[in-house]
């Protein structure tokens, strides 16, 4: 028999872990002196103590590791319960990993918005523009190069004559954590002939917008805008009259340094 100092050392587990595996009723002293209250374990009980580490480290408390305990040697149920525990440790990696990018990516923005220039809001009205469309559900706000990706290889393979710049217009009433409805168009000289989801259209003139320029990245730069213009329009009495969307003036196309990108967000407006 050893004392609990002993069997600690033997066990590689801490007597303050000994005590509270015995107070939990996972691993209890093979005796216990009535006089002096002295713990003393067998070498019997060192696979059991190393067993509920071993339990505790793949992540399982103390509650199921009481359950699984007496049912170590059963193949079927400890192969169903370790699956299961790696199906949710997998579940919350993938969380994890989420939260890394985002951080990741909200730290790259916040870089990218000190080189942003907003301007003051303008009212103005917006003139009609001919304009061929590619309308379509992405994943994400971030994810409009899909679209993007998909009209510029339908202009390519039908030799198309398309003006600079392009517009995003985005037409859920709300904001939308996953798969917003997302239009992307490019200005053109004539409208030619629809074909499938690639749509010939003229964008109607808006008679009122309230309009705010920003040049830098688009990551971060439609943030400041946003609120830049959502200001302006609750302290002038505006509200919406459309859909909110994005014409870049200067492109990636044409402009290769990001800081020297520029894009107008313009939102159709009414007097409240």
């Amino acid at each position: 028999m050893f004392k609990i100092g002993e069997f600690s050392q033997l066990a590689r587990i801490s007597p303050r872990m000994l005590r509270h595996y015995e107070k939990c009723g996972l691993l209890y002293p093979a005796e216990i002196d009535k006089f002096t209250g002295y713990r003393q374990y067998s070498a019997g009980q060192i696979p059991l103590a190393q067993n509920i580490v071993m339990l505790r480290d793949l992540g399982f408390s103390i509650d199921e590791i009481g359950d699984i305990l007496p049912k170590l040697d059963d193949f079927v149920y400890m192969n169903r319960v370790l699956r299961t525990k790696a199906d949710s440790i997998q579940s919350v990696i993938e969380k994890e990993q989420i939260k890394l990018e985002r951080l990741i990516q909200r730290n790259d923005t916040m870089r990218k918005e000190r080189n942003i220039l907003v301007y003051e809001v303008e009212l103005k009205k917006v003139p009609a523009v001919k304009v061929l469309s590619l309308r379509g559900i992405i994943p994400k706000y971030n994810q409009e190069g899909i679209l993007w990706e998909r009209l510029g290889k339908y202009i390519g393979e039908k030799g198309i004559q398309c003006d600079n710049g392009g517009y995003s217009t985005y037409f859920d009433e709300e904001y939308k954590e996953t798969d917003p409805d997302v239009e992307i168009a490019i200005p053109v000289d004539t409208l030619g002939e629809s074909e499938g989801e690639f749509i010939f259209k003229e964008y109607e003139e808006i008679p009122l917008a309230a309009t705010v320029r920003f040049t830098g990245p688009f990551d971060g730069g439609y943030d400041i805008a946003s609120e830049k213009l959502a200001s302006w329009m609750e302290a002038n009495g505006y509200t919406f009259a459309g859909h909110l969307r994005g014409h870049v003036l200067v492109e990636p196309d044409t402009e290769p340094n990001p800081e020297k990108w520029e894009t107008e967000l313009q939102v159709p407006v009414v007097k409240r």
